[in-house]
């Protein structure tokens, strides 16, 4: 934290020695030295691969999250068998295995935020990836434990390593990417999140069903992550606002910093008070309450969609059923989350100010999400296989389109040094009020209007219940409840374009600088 460089010392920098600055961003990168290591390391690892390898870092963290959902038969049977529940509440433990990653991760992720205030932001995230890497080898070793509990504590330590990761990669792609294209490029970084759970629905059906069994599913993806980690620990880059944190003293004194070896340790904010200003923004309110119940939503589906595949009738095995349902979210995804980043930002234009960039993405949130009420709802109610997959794959696509434009618009409601707590207190809300109950209450729902919906052992092979369509109606019923949570979606993004008090940014009100009374 001591050697980490301000944008000004940088600056200086490249004046003295002509460094240029990156091709793609067009931006400098804050070095966190002047050595020439540091120099070699920002060589090979530009800003913009950097926001390509937190495209990849991304895709595996979203593969692990659809391992489970996407072999809903092998971790119901796995449950049953190590916990002794009935096969009427399997169900709800399935998704018990998907809220307690999602609780750790909201916890995590508010004190991650505030970590950038006090160590190197790469730091914070090659520890949490590291985390993430045991949490993994522990969720695979569950198997043969035969432990229900080794799972879940696996979960749950993969929730506390993905933290670090999910808070920073948003602010430094915006600092980073090309100016006039930052949306777009938060929408290719998010576009992994809808490819990496269509990933892991596939590549969990395959690996789970096959004779190495799911616990490879877990040890293959950690494995991949290690190179990650490794790389994160080299990157010295600091994200924007760290100036106002880290006293230039060598150059207010005079002296190149170069050989001034004693830097000031960054002093932050404490944890209470930025959670205090920020939670004082209403606009962050509207924006954080909205994501919540779109989470909710598609916390539901991404967790039951193959078993409203399957138990629907459209498809006759869950393998089939994963694939399809994969090979929609990764398309909707590929489509819809970058075309929302590229409408914001051809709509707000390259040198719109950033309570324009908000407003542009608020009109988008808010549009993109009615359409997806529209289409979702009517999914339900489809008789055949190709018009339900059309209704579900276009309410998808318009779900995924405002991905980047409700980071961005997170970021934007705050002074920029409180963007990863922002983002931070942001997935803290949205998966407390969303991710959280959503998994649990959605698998208790289907207990109760489908119970015939569960698995079966049929000829030595866990299978959907064969009674499952005589609660045809009770499934179709539970896909709409859950869908229904968007109209709260609608409602909290809307209010601050309808009431302007309400849609005002901080900065807005009171400057750049404007929040920083409330953390003295």
């Amino acid at each position: 934290a001591r050697m980490a460089l301000t944008r000004a010392e940088y600056q200086a920098l490249e004046n003295s020695v002509g460094e240029g600055k990156d091709k793609v961003s067009g931006k400098a990168p804050f070095f966190s030295s002047f050595s020439s290591s540091s120099r070699m390391i920002t060589k090979i690892f530009t800003p913009s691969r950097v926001i390509w390898m937190f495209v990849v870092v991304n895709l595996l963290n979203y593969v692990d999250r659809g391992i489970i959902p996407g072999a809903p038969n092998q971790f119901q049977s796995f449950i049953h068998a190590t916990t002794s529940v009935p096969e009427s509440s399997e169900s709800t433990y399935l998704g018990l295995l998907q809220s307690v990653f999602i609780a750790s991760f909201s916890v995590a992720v508010v004190v991650a935020g505030n970590f950038v205030h006090i160590y190197p932001p790469f730091k914070v995230m090659g520890g949490g990836l590291a985390i993430w890497c045991v949490a993994v080898f522990i969720s695979g070793f569950a198997r043969p434990l035969s432990s229900f509990n080794v799972l879940v504590l696996g979960r749950a330590l993969s929730g506390v390593g993905e933290a670090s990761f999910q808070c920073i990669a948003p602010a430094f792609i915006q600092d980073y990417a090309p100016n006039g294209r930052q949306v777009l490029y938060l929408g290719i970084f998010f576009s992994s999140i809808t490819v990496g759970i269509a990933g892991g629905y596939a590549y969990s059906a395959m690996v789970s069903t096959s004779s190495l069994g799911w616990g490879w599913a877990f040890y293959l993806e950690g494995m991949l992550m290690v190179p990650f980690v490794i790389i994160c620990w080299m990157l010295p880059y600091q994200l924007k606002g760290a100036e106002e944190e880290t006293p230039d003293i060598s150059i207010e004194a005079g002296i190149p910093s170069s050989d001034n070896t004693e830097h000031t340790e960054r002093q932050g904010p404490s944890l209470y008070k930025e959670v205090k200003s920020i939670l004082s923004i209403p606009v962050f309110i509207n924006i954080s309450l909205g994501y919540a119940a779109y989470c909710a939503v598609l916390a539901g589906i991404s967790t039951f969609g193959p078993i409203f595949f399957q138990g629907l009738q459209f498809f006759p095995d869950e393998k089939s059923a994963s694939l399809h349902f994969s090979a929609i979210v990764a398309i909707a995804g590929i489509v819809g989350t970058p075309v929302g980043g590229y409408i914001s930002d051809r709509l707000a234009g390259g040198k719109a100010s950033r309570e324009q960039v908000l407003t542009t993405c608020l009109r988008i949130m808010s549009f993109s999400s009615v359409f997806g009420i529209i289409f979702s709802v009517a999914s339900a109610y489809c008789t055949t296989r190709n018009s339900f997959l059309f209704c579900m794959g276009t309410a998808i696509m318009f779900l995924f389109l405002p991905t980047g434009c409700c980071t961005m618009a997170v970021m934007e409601s705050v002074p920029s040094k409180m963007r990863a707590s922002a983002v931070a207190l942001n997935i803290l809300i949205m998966h407390v009020l969303g991710d959280v109950p959503s998994p649990i209450a959605v698998g208790a729902l289907k207990d109760y209007l489908a119970p015939n919906c569960n698995t079966k052992r049929i000829d030595g092979q866990e299978v959907l219940n064969p009674l499952c369509i005589e609660d045809g109606d009770g499934l179709r019923l539970t896909l709409v409840l859950c869908l229904s949570w968007l109209i709260f979606t609608v409602i909290f993004w809307s209010i601050p374009l309808i009431f302007p008090w309400c849609g005002k940014p901080s900065y807005g009100r009171e400057g750049e600088g404007g929040v920083r009374k409330h953390l003295q």
